[in-house]
């Protein structure tokens, strides 16, 4: 682990065995993300995957979820919430470019829909990565070299930048959290292999949505099948050392995925939250 803060939340978090708090928000809905950024949040989905992709409204977006306040007061960079951002493509339509371009506007990390095969996964940590400087035992990167806005966003220059970029924990000191949503059959059926065989994915969602249309429950969530199933990718996650996260819609649902040993939870960012406030109580965060 480094020695200086953690430029990024929730793998500071995470590394400390605490768990770590975040919602979604629509890319462009400034007003949400001043919201979401002043609630008391680790992190933020900016939500890209259902909503038009527009890269000058993320440029913006990310603009909103910063706190000058917060910063003076911390002290240093770090990124509080830390904004991630779930992206268009699914993993298997191997469209690198929304990866590159989403990542070069300055986000800490990406949420990557429907993981299903470890081709897609290695896919994914290459165009994330830049290629390792040279003796590196872990060279494969192909991340495009653009790192202006985003190393401007993040406070730092660009040398500086390429040291933090790289995807935790495959880089133990970077700051960059690339997280798969695990979403359906073929997700749960392969992520053993996917997590045994790729390294660089720092966190794994356990979609109930997405899981269960793809069992025929026609998205109900609480089927016990579908329950089941998430429970299977926890303990997939716990079996490789990889942090897996949870959608709690309630307070009870919080207790609930705390105690089976979930990592980092999505709540409601609606302005009245009593999942977050809970979440805070119980965990003394």
């Amino acid at each position: 682990m480094a020695h200086r803060p953690r430029l990024n939340k929730v793998i500071g978090l995470l590394e400390e065995g605490k768990p770590a708090f975040g919602t979604f928000v629509s890319n462009g809905n400034l007003d949400g993300l001043a919201y979401v950024a002043d609630a008391g949040y680790d992190f933020v989905f900016i939500e890209n995957e259902h909503v038009g992709m527009d890269f000058t409204d993320l440029r913006i977006s990310l603009q909103f979820l910063l706190s000058r306040k917060r910063i003076a007061s911390q002290g240093n960079l770090q990124a509080d919430p830390a904004p991630f951002v779930r992206v268009a493509p699914n993993a298997e339509e191997m469209n690198q470019w929304v990866l590159k371009q989403t990542l070069d506007h300055g986000v800490y990390g990406l949420l990557l829909p429907r993981l299903e095969s470890v081709e897609a996964a290695r896919a994914a940590v290459r165009v994330c990565r830049y290629s390792q400087k040279t003796g590196a035992s872990e060279s494969i990167g192909e991340r495009g070299w653009s790192p202006r806005v985003a190393a401007r966003y993040w406070g730092l220059s660009v040398p500086e930048y390429y040291e933090a970029a790289g995807l935790w924990p495959l880089d133990p000191d970077g700051e960059m959290f690339l997280i798969a949503i695990c979403e359906s059959v073929e997700g749960v059926k392969n992520l053993p292999d996917i997590l045994a065989q790729v390294k660089g994915i720092g966190g794994v969602l356990a979609g109930p949505g997405d899981l269960s249309v793809s069992m025929g429950t026609g998205g109900d969530t609480k089927d016990p099948r579908v329950q089941e199933a998430l429970l299977s990718i926890l303990a997939t996650c716990k079996k490789y050392g990889v942090a897996c996260g949870g959608v709690a819609e309630t307070p009870e649902d919080l207790d609930r995925q705390l105690e089976q040993g979930f990592r980092f939870f999505i709540t409601s960012s609606h302005q009245s939250n009593p999942t977050l406030a809970h979440a805070q109580k119980v965990t003394g965060r």
